[in-house]
């Protein structure tokens, strides 16, 4: 039999074990190679936004492959640990160090050349697919299939190197070892799990640290990083000693663990928890990064389509320079006339104003005389403030902000006082949607505004254009905002015209499509990582398994069934599948509320739990069958 043969049969006789890592990375590769086929398509380069499109899905590329380097030089790390006991029964049966080195690049090679004809295989069979809900999702016109040349030699080239740096550099996980240590394998005894105090308390400022840079302020991009790096460090030390620290206090409850099957997983629990204490920082990382993303994309998403419903107004109009805007209200009135669309022009001045009241940090006052012709419009009754009266309308509060109530005051920088006598809440405004809206009446707004300038808005409601209709680019709004847009940006100078326009159904088209591509690439992202976590764990598991049925035969010997066994394991592997799934869904609430306020974003619970809903429904699965196979493989060593 010659080397390469004896390579091919370990690969054989290890298939169980090698089986759920050659599947990952031919889904890797699978991915890897269906965004390529994205790349590459000669169409993409016709599309609207078409060289960005391609610019931000090579930058995924690169995440995606980035992420494998991580995935392959871990799964490789554990399967090696899992066969320490073989490579030193090959040292001492007289193979040299650089045959087993020799042995274990060639399996590695077998591998993931498997995995790449695989997962080019696999991805040419699904790429129609995935081009047909790739477009459906970005909402872009339908691309044809093609043969992807480029995509095949990106795919090949790049998973070539990855598997042969990576099997050249694992040779190091077995040359640092005598034959002694790999003998033992992952059967040398295990001391018992004890938290440091100082690092406990470290872990502990960590994370109060970065709740503080993102609670205790304004937020900045440098206290963003800083919550990220304390945060990433803080889970670390929160798997590694605060977690080994609860479990011990735990077992001091004599009545909690001497009951049932708990003294039994409880006291194992200490031991995975701080084993699997890199693991399950990795799996909560990846979970949280991924969550963030697409709960951030949901939301933005989200408040994009509020803000097109609450408002009323198909177009406004900001005048900010006198000479051009009579001519340009001009050519909106005639368009809209000859495309025979009703319409009520109406003007509204308004002064923007900051507060020293922490609820309502800045305002947007506007009288009651040009707030009540637009007042029906956004369902709101007509304005009758008294003198240093003001009536309210805000948006959702942020979240370092509190509501105002009626009897509130507002007290403004300039000095002047209003007191509120009604608040409306909406979940988006119409206009201005950065500050709430104050309305006082004429005789108050001429005090507030002194000698200071009103900005000029001129607000276009359609009443047609209110019924509800889903927003398309084919309805009448958006055909005739197109040649709106078109004719107002022809018309304009290039310099010298400060005055500019919003066209609702565009600002909301143009963002959904901006979100809607980031939406694409998250949700496959988002299954990788998905895919990967549960990996890590099984991968993990695996290599405790022999350990794990030595156990639970000895304890079958002393009359321990197996529905306790089933109860005990069970509740283990839950443990390490669904901690990360809470403490990333946590991180992700916490980060993301100060953060999408900044954005003046302020829906984050719904999007936030429908991820976390979507991850968690993923690890069931998973769950689940990494259950089923860890249970069976037990079963057969209980007595």
């Amino acid at each position: 039999m010659s080397f390469p043969q004896f390579a091919f049969n370990n690969v054989k006789r290890n298939a169980r074990a090698y089986f759920a890592y050659f599947l990952s990375s031919a889904f890797m590769v699978m991915i890897f190679f269906s965004f390529a086929v994205f790349v590459y398509h000669p169409d993409i380069e016709q599309l609207p936004m078409g060289p960005l499109k391609r610019a931000v899905l090579q930058i995924s590329e690169g995440i995606i492959f980035v992420f494998a380097i991580f995935f392959v030089l871990y799964s490789i790390g554990m399967f090696l640990k899992f066969r320490q006991r073989e490579f030193g029964l090959l040292l001492l049966l007289g193979a040299t160090s650089s045959q087993i080195n020799r042995l274990v690049f060639m399996e590695n090679l077998l591998i993931g050349a498997g995995s790449i004809v695989t997962g080019i295989a696999g991805g040419l069979l699904l790429s129609k697919l995935f081009l047909l809900c790739g477009t459906r999702m970005m909402e872009i016109p339908e691309l044809p299939f093609y043969w992807p040349a480029g995509a095949i030699w990106l795919t090949t080239v790049s998973f070539l190197l990855l598997f042969t740096g990576i099997s050249l550099f694992t040779l190091f996980f077995i040359r640092k070892r005598n034959v002694a240590e790999l003998l033992q394998g992952s059967h040398q005894p295990k001391k018992e799990p004890r938290a440091s105090l100082f690092f406990t308390m470290t872990g502990a400022m960590l994370i109060a640290v970065g709740f503080l840079a993102l609670y205790g302020g304004k937020l900045s991009p440098k206290l963003v990083l800083l919550a990220a790096a304390t945060g990433i460090a803080g889970t670390y030390f929160f798997y590694s000693q605060l977690s080994v620290l609860v479990i011990r206090l735990l077992k001091r409850s004599r009545k909690a663990l001497w009951r049932g099957t708990s003294l039994l997983w409880v006291s194992e629990l200490a031991y995975k928890m701080k084993d699997n204490a890199r693991i399950l920082f990795l799996v909560t990382v990846v979970t949280s990064i991924a969550s963030m993303s697409a709960s951030f994309v949901l939301a933005v998403g989200e408040t994009n389509r509020k803000e097109y419903e609450n408002n009323p107004f198909a177009i406004e109009y900001y005048s900010f320079d006198e000479r051009h805007t009579e001519q340009e209200l001009a050519a909106i009135n005639e368009l809209l006339d000859r495309e025979g669309v009703s319409y009520r022009s109406v003007k509204v001045e308004n002064l923007y104003r900051r507060t020293v009241h922490g609820a309502v940090p800045s305002v947007e006052i506007i009288a009651a005389s040009r707030f009540n012709p637009i007042a029906a419009a956004m369902n709101l009754p007509e304005a009758a403030p008294g003198s240093g009266e003001a009536i309210l309308i805000s948006g959702p509060a942020q979240p370092s902000h509190g509501h105002m109530a009626s009897g509130d005051k507002i007290t403004l920088d300039s000095g002047h006082t209003v007191s509120v006598t009604k608040v409306f809440e909406r979940e988006a405004l119409p206009f201005m949607s950065w500050a709430s809206i104050v309305v006082v009446n004429d005789n108050s707004y001429r005090t507030i505004q002194g000698d200071a300038k009103s900005s000029v808005l001129f607000v276009y409601h359609v009443p047609e254009w209110n019924n509800g209709t889903p927003p398309r680019t084919d309805i009448p709004e958006a055909v005739i905002g197109a040649k709106l847009k078109e004719r107002l940006q022809q018309n304009r100078e290039p310099h010298g015209n400060s005055n500019s326009f919003s066209i609702r159904i565009w600002s909301y088209l143009s963002l959904k499509q901006a979100t809607a591509l980031f939406s694409f690439i998250g949700i496959f992202i988002a299954f990788l990582f998905s895919v990967s976590s549960a990996s890590f764990l099984y991968f993990k598991l695996h290599t405790e398994l022999a350990a794990d049925s030595k156990m639970y035969h000895a304890l079958s010997k002393i009359g321990l069934s197996a529905s306790e066994m089933r109860t005990s394991a069970t509740l283990q592997i839950g443990l390490l599948f669904f901690i990360p799934i809470v403490i990333s869904t946590v991180q992700t609430l916490i980060v993301m509320r100060p953060v999408l306020g900044t954005m003046y974003v302020y829906s984050v619970y719904k999007p936030v739990l429908i991820v976390s809903a979507a991850f968690l429904g993923a690890q069931t699965v998973y769950f689940f069958l990494v259950r089923s196979r860890y249970l069976h493989r037990l079963r057969r060593m209980m007595v």
